[in-house]
Order: structure tokens, then C-alpha cells, then sequence
């Protein structure tokens, strides 16, 4: 019992004097401005959120032009849909005063196709463009972080 005792007061010794303290806040990302185009879903500005405004901060965020795609593609014997693919692209722009980016970004699923069984295919379909809005916006973060750096 005594060198439990002993080993944690020797542990909690050794973090306190070392100066630890957890870092906070760490995925923070601060940008002077965000707007949208009309084509952005409601869903991505809510999840964009997460990048702060912070009007001393001359980086601007211009997200323009979502769209979201499908297309199937055709064959076997009777000519029908084998698989489909959904396309998701959006377009930003990235200025920080003195340079400025435009992207387009582009992310792309493919599923195979179920006609036997529509509602679970509209229900694939919906649950891709929620992984793909996730990592438009994974990628448009990634873009700001860079251009921080």
C-alpha cells in the first residue's frame, strides 16, 4: 500500500513541476470572413461553424458553387444500372490579403446500384452525400490550415 502511495505522489510530482497543462482549443481555426453562394446547403454552413470569426484576421473564405452529381453506369444483358456515382465539387476561394486561391474541390462515391430495392437506394444516396459534405469540409479546412501556415 505504501509504495502506491509512494508511486503516485512520485507521478503527480513529476507532472506538476514539468509544467504540464492540456492544450485547449487546439483545432481552432480563425478567418476574418466566411460568406456563402445560394447553392451551399444549410447543412455545410452549420458544420463550418467551427472556423471562427475573428475581424483582426485579414484571411477571407469564399465558398461558392456546390453542387452534387450522379451518374450510373449501364451494362449486362438486359442494358441496366450496374452502379452509380455521386460527384460532390464545391469551389472556394481563399485570400489572405496578398494571395488568393481558388480551389475546387471534388470528392467522388460509388455504390452499387439496387432497383429491386429503391428506399434503401435513396437512403444510400442520402447517407453518401452526408460523407461527402464531411469531407468537402474536411478538405476546405485543410485548405485554410495550409494557407495559415
Amino acid at each position: 500500500m505504501s509504495k502506491k502511495i509512494i508511486a503516485l505522489s512520485v507521478l503527480l510530482l513529476a507532472i506538476s513541476s514539468c509544467g504540464f497543462q492540456p492544450m485547449k482549443n487546439q483545432g481552432a481555426i480563425k478567418v476574418g470572413s466566411i460568406s456563402f453562394a445560394e447553392s451551399v446547403p444549410s447543412s455545410i454552413k452549420d458544420k463550418l461553424k467551427i472556423l471562427q470569426n475573428d475581424r483582426s484576421n485579414n484571411l477571407g473564405l469564399i465558398i461558392e458553387n456546390y453542387e452534387l452529381k450522379e451518374r450510373k453506369t449501364y451494362g449486362g444483358n438486359a442494358l441496366r444500372a450496374l452502379e452509380a456515382e455521386i460527384k460532390g465539387e464545391i469551389e472556394i476561394v481563399i485570400s489572405n490579403g496578398e494571395n488568393t486561391i481558388n480551389k475546387k474541390l471534388v470528392i467522388v462515391k460509388n455504390y452499387s446500384v439496387n432497383e429491386l430495392n429503391p428506399l434503401s437506394e435513396r437512403e444510400t444516396i442520402k447517407k453518401l452525400e452526408q460523407v461527402i459534405q464531411t469531407q468537402l469540409i474536411d478538405q476546405i479546412i485543410l485548405e485554410v490550415r495550409l494557407l495559415e501556415m
